[in-house]
């Protein structure tokens, strides 16, 4: 019995006394400009890879900065709508959220879009949508009006 309880003991404790990464902090947040692409076809074209796109990650999307690194997005609520949705693809936009060390993953947190000469806010909150002209503007939420 006593060699079950040190077993259990020695599971147990390890788990416990990992310690986790701190939550993201709003203050971390950086803004990070480019347009979105196609990450496997830009690979193609750039780099010779051979992604499959059509086969495998349907054009999955990520962000070429202003200076030429490749961006990929966490996959999460909002970080997923700005992976797939296709209307975004070759746009100029501004992502403002957090990049994580020793990766170039970026979590989305809030992401404009250039038209014209204007930037345009087309990140809604989820009572608001997703799609700038979804609801018609009638019902954003404070942090979707700014």
């Amino acid at each position: 019995m006593k060699t079950l309880a040190l077993f259990v003991a020695i599971l147990v404790v390890p788990a416990a006394a990992q310690d986790k990464a701190p939550k993201r902090d709003l203050k971390a947040r950086v803004e990070i400009a480019g347009k979105i692409v196609c990450v496997g076809c830009t690979l193609e074209k750039e780099a010779g890879a051979d992604p499959q796109c059509t086969l495998h990650s349907k054009h999955a999307q990520g962000l070429q900065g202003t200076d030429g690194l490749l961006y990929t997005f966490l996959d999460n609520a909002k970080g997923h709508i700005v992976m797939t949705n296709d209307k975004l693809r070759g746009k100029e936009v501004k992502i403002l959220g957090w990049k994580y060390p020793k990766s170039q993953v970026v979590e989305v947190f809030k992401y404009q879009v250039k038209e014209g000469d204007k930037w345009v806010a087309w990140d809604y909150c989820k009572t608001c949508g997703f799609e700038k002209g979804d609801n018609k503007d009638a019902d954003l939420c404070e942090d979707c009006k700014k």
